[in-house]
């Protein structure tokens, strides 16, 4: 029969957890967001091998992360119903072979509970709110709003694994590959100058900040503080640095990065000073990075993802229309250049306050 976390009936079962499977399907961004809770299954479970299963784009945020000793790129792409069945039967055999303790299910929608039914791991924990997921789980979590920060709420489904609230840091990790420090090492190796990262990627055309304020942005920011802007390419979306590039050039030569893999622009974001970017992967990236951060909200909010363990601040100008599910108001594209310029400013404080009260805490004879 399943059960709701406030039983604890399993605990002594669990004991003996070796082997768990993490269901981590999602955005890029979501699977960010995940990674603490990642760490903290480990931390519970020091001596259990963890497999995490996510999209193929996916593999590369958690590959090289310490807490995750299998990543398993699951396709679930439905362009051919035949080859879609042999691909989906034979990865689920895979992981069934696995004879996995513990299944946690992060990912909650589309067939996932059906996946959780056919990998048959002993203990199955996820949200409680559909049906599908109640038949498929045998250790049960109320699902929260989520209008709080989503890692905190996302850690509630942790419960009855003996995970508390307070061993869930709000934040994520990400870990270079050395051959993607090396390839940042030759890109910069004629750069001596401080960098901003810029990334002007964003999901839709209507919720992106202006090309043309970014590089006004960046002018001002070069001007007052000396950071050169190194400018990432994102995918579909190329022409956006192109832009920037051209309109840049009446001030000075930016560093341009073409289109580059995830692991390759982390490792040039860690080279750089600060990071300005939209609400993207990239953020995420950054955060992750630990890399002093101004994010531009111009849709969502930002409430739910700010990391505590990353100096951050935010642009976020809210809306009169279009509410989120919690009843907040959702943000506008038009961020003023001056309120960006201003955060920015605050950001470099925050950083150099911070860095002398380290300094302040060091003993003398360091």
């Amino acid at each position: 029969m399943n059960q709701t976390y406030h039983v604890s009936d399993a605990a002594g079962e669990l004991a003996s957890v070796r082997r768990i499977v993490i269901l981590g399907w999602g955005l890029i961004g979501d699977l960010f967001i995940r990674v603490p809770l990642i760490e903290a299954i480990k931390t519970r479970f020091p001596e259990a091998e963890i497999t995490v299963v996510v999209d193929p784009v996916g593999v590369v945020v958690v590959e090289n992360h310490p807490a995750c000793d299998r990543v398993v790129a699951f396709n679930r792409s439905k362009q051919r119903k035949i080859e879609y069945a042999k691909t989906y039967l034979k990865q689920i055999m895979a992981l069934r072979s696995r004879r996995f303790d513990l299944c946690v299910n992060f990912y909650c929608g589309g067939g996932s509970p059906l996946v959780t039914r056919l990998i048959n791991a002993r203990w199955r924990v996820s949200f409680d709110h559909t049906p599908a997921l109640r038949r498929a789980n045998n250790l049960l979590v109320p699902r929260p709003s989520f209008c709080d920060n989503w890692t905190q709420d996302l850690g509630r489904m942790l419960r009855p694994l003996g995970i508390s609230a307070d061993r869930i840091r709000r934040g994520t990790s990400f870990y270079c590959h050395h051959e993607a420090r090396q390839f940042a090492e030759q890109f910069l190796a004629d750069s001596d100058s401080p960098l901003v990262a810029i990334n002007l990627g964003a999901g839709a055309d209507e919720k992106r900040w202006p090309v043309k304020r970014f590089v006004e942005l960046a002018v001002r920011i070069n001007r007052d503080y000396g950071l050169k802007p190194l400018v990432f390419t994102n995918p579909g979306m190329e022409q956006l640095a192109d832009e920037f590039v051209g309109q840049y050039r009446h001030y000075g030569q930016p560093l341009h990065v073409p289109l580059v893999s995830i692991d390759q622009v982390a490792a040039l974001m860690q080279c750089c000073d600060y990071v300005v970017t939209g609400d993207t992967a990239l953020m995420h990236l950054a955060f992750g990075l630990k890399r002093p951060t101004l994010a531009l909200f111009t849709y969502t909010r930002p409430e739910t993802v700010m990391p505590e363990d990353t100096p951050h601040l935010c642009c976020f100008v809210a809306g009169s229309g279009e509410r989120d599910a919690c009843g907040n108001p959702m943000g506008r594209v038009d961020i003023p250049l001056d309120e960006a310029y201003r955060q920015f400013g605050n950001l470099v404080t925050l950083v150099s306050s911070r860095t002398a009260a380290n300094d302040n805490e060091r003993p003398d004879d360091e």
